[in-house]
């Protein structure tokens, strides 16, 4: 009977006898199942696509990235940009049409130093439209780079664990002067 009641007694042992589950600790840590939040699927930003669409049609890559706010301002220097060759172009046609008024002239009649002064001022004018228009290309391959590099920017996580801290910081100097600051840091890891 004696090696009945301890034969009981360790089987009962062997399985877990509890009405709910108890919490484990670890060094003090209360450890238990895990809870999940549910979080909203994150927006997928592909670069290659935001590229393509800002080449299609400026600004089209800023609004796949929902950067909005961003078209007008790349709208608003492309047209700045096409305002000023058109400018340009007008100063270079009258200073060119007035060279070659002053050209059509008999020889005898003609003002060296006016000739002079339409073909520097023509030849400034073209060289200003011809920067601008480098200047338009310039401002429409940066909004497709910017485009690209805003997609790839908003696949990084920003969660407040990774931010640079400002603490105040006291402590006492070797030779034991107390000093206050402050004090950077970036938590890494866990």
């Amino acid at each position: 009977m004696r090696q009945f009641c301890i034969c009981f007694i360790l089987v009962l042992l062997a399985f877990r006898l509890s009405a709910q589950d108890t919490l484990q600790t670890n060094r003090g840590i209360v450890g238990g199942e895990q809870i999940i939040i549910d979080q909203a699927p994150r927006k997928f930003y592909d670069p290659k696509v935001a590229s393509k669409r800002s080449a299609i049609i400026p600004g089209w890559g800023q609004l796949y990235n929902d950067s909005w706010w961003k078209v007008p301002i790349i709208y608003g220097g492309l047209g700045a940009c096409v305002y000023y060759i058109g400018f340009n172009q007008d100063q270079f046609k009258t200073f060119e049409g007035l060279a070659q008024e002053e050209l059509a002239k008999p020889p005898a009649e003609q003002d060296s130093n006016a000739l002079r002064f339409y073909q520097r001022s023509a030849d400034t004018w073209r060289k200003n439209r011809d920067l601008v228009f480098l200047t338009t290309i310039g401002v429409y391959a940066l909004q497709i780079l910017e485009a690209s590099i805003d997609a790839h920017l908003k696949g990084f996580d920003i969660d407040e664990k990774l931010a640079l801290n400002l603490k105040p910081k006291l402590g006492v100097i070797n030779n034991g002067t107390p000093y206050v600051g402050f004090g950077f840091t970036l938590p890494i890891g866990k």
